[in-house]
């Protein structure tokens, strides 16, 4: 069948999933678009609650193809109209095929060798990165604090390719993360900062945080025992975008954590 309406109850729930974050909270669920993302979440366990895709992405040979087969084995797969299709993505160039996924909710370990908090970041884009960055390095728990951008937005998710799915990610206040974690070493990311990050003990339970490039850190963060590291920097040259340097310091830490 062909959906064409869009009245239809799908393509309303998609609409407003795409547009509300707090029609996502409330109903938990979130949308993935294009192959590679949807097959990355696939890859990872995530069961789709269903699947809209245009007809051309069903012809055969075309990694949109490839991923229908698999998504007809786990999920209701419904073909809408091109114009629907464009209506609903969230991209320039759709791939013409999405799908509405429940939000992950990774387990948290119970003792996170290495946090990161990314202390209101604003950018969509950037968050993304990092939440890319943080499951590809192995950190065991992101944490935002409140101000910090929906990390369901759809340019986070895009910018995350999947790593939703990949690493524990949680939104606490200053007190909250204070007293959840009161035995790790927390490294505050200043371009100031009186310690070079390479000479940081990154050995023991460690929090970096990352403040916003717009505001920097919360007034809270600073009041928590902390470190100031630095990430040298040639003279005169401006500071480092907020997930470029978050990825430095994140591979630094995993370095001399192991070694």
């Amino acid at each position: 069948m062909l959906i064409t309406s869009s009245q239809n109850e799908r393509i309303k729930q998609v609409r407003m999933l795409q547009q509300q974050g707090k029609a996502r909270r409330k109903q938990q669920r979130l949308v993935l678009e294009g192959a590679r993302l949807m097959a990355d979440a696939l890859d990872t366990g995530a069961q789709p609650d269903y699947a809209l895709h245009t007809e051309e992405a069903d012809s055969p040979g075309t990694p949109t193809n490839a991923l229908l087969v698999r998504l007809r084995d786990a999920c209701p797969v419904f073909a809408i109209t091109p114009e629907l299709m464009a209506a609903l993505s969230d991209t320039e160039t759709p791939q013409g095929v999405l799908g509405v996924f429940p939000l992950p909710e990774l387990r948290v370990p119970d003792e996170p060798a290495l946090i990161v908090v990314a202390d209101g970041w604003r950018d969509p884009g950037n968050l993304g990165t990092l939440i890319r960055t943080c499951a590809a390095a192995g950190v065991d728990l992101l944490l935002l604090t409140k101000g910090t951008v929906d990390p369901t937005n759809p340019k986070a998710i895009r910018a995350a390719m999947g790593a939703h799915y990949r690493v524990p990610l949680r939104t606490l206040d200053w007190d909250a993360i204070a007293q959840a974690y009161p035995a790790h070493r927390f490294y505050l990311a200043d371009a100031a900062g009186e310690t070079l990050y390479t000479d940081a003990d990154w050995r023991v339970p460690s929090a970096l945080v990352i403040g916003g490039e717009a505001h920097g850190f919360d007034a809270a963060a600073e009041r928590i025992p902390h470190t100031r590291v630095r990430i040298p920097m040639a003279p005169d040259a401006e500071s480092l975008n907020a997930a470029i340097a978050a990825a430095v310091l994140i591979y630094a830490a995993r370095a001399h954590a192991l070694g």
